[in-house]
């Protein structure tokens, strides 16, 4: 059942990305590659990725391997679940980097917000979503993570496509510290998978004082819908 608080930004969006009489789904799997930066400047990670994304909870999982040398790869980890976000890395089957902590948890449900586009089932199924209209092209996507509401703005064109998505203070690491720092991504070149219509490019930027800083930039290379298990 659609929430009652869905604009129609958001509804004509999901109702051209999803077949009316699609059974809803768990999950929405996709398949991507792509590139990261860790900071300006630095030399580009290319990497592929599974990404899973909930439908009727704020919830993903995004897993990627970014190879070092011809047999060598660091494993990423990066998902939200129950609440609580994690971010952690392996080389060697070793730990390398793990985060948590409540900043974590919220940059992570701002990363499902976000993200949106990619899971149109969830835009109308989602009761933990709480939606409002901020002019005629954006509206803004809000959640509870514990004590705290996060919340991004979607942006649409005159075609009712999504284009971009935006955070105010998204945290950011930065050394041992995590800094709210805004935060935006922009989405392009839509195409059809398995009858759901999503955009397949996407890049997220830091908007950083001295200027914006494009860190992930990925294509969707495949998209499947995974369904409840029988009982």
């Amino acid at each position: 059942m659609t929430p009652p608080n869905v604009p129609q930004l958001v509804r004509g969006y999901a109702a051209k990305a999803v077949p009316s009489s699609s059974p809803l789904p768990r999950q929405v799997r996709i398949r991507q590659s792509g590139t990261m930066w860790q900071k300006p400047g630095a030399r580009p990670l290319r990497f592929t990725a599974v990404e899973e994304l909930a439908v009727e909870e704020v919830a993903f999982s995004w897993r990627a391997r970014f190879p070092i040398l011809r047999f060598l790869s660091m494993r990423i980890v990066d998902r939200f679940a129950a609440g609580e976000g994690l971010l952690a890395g392996r080389l060697l089957g070793l730990p390398v980097l793990q985060r948590s902590g409540p900043e974590l948890d919220d940059g992570e449900a701002l990363r499902y917000l976000a993200e949106l586009p990619w899971v149109p089932h969830a835009m109308v199924a989602n009761q933990a979503l709480e939606w409002r209209d901020l002019d005629d092209r954006t509206v803004e996507v809000a959640t509870q993570v514990g004590p705290s509401c996060v919340a991004a703005r979607i942006e649409f064109d005159a075609g009712g496509d999504v284009v971009g998505s935006a955070g105010d203070a998204r945290p950011r690491a930065v050394g041992k510290q995590t800094v709210p720092t805004p935060w935006a991504g922009t989405f392009s070149s839509y195409a059809v998978f398995e009858g759901v219509r999503v955009p397949t490019e996407g890049e997220a930027r830091w908007e950083l004082p001295e200027g914006p800083f494009t860190y992930w930039r990925g294509v969707v290379e495949s998209l499947e819908l995974v369904y409840p298990e029988r009982r």
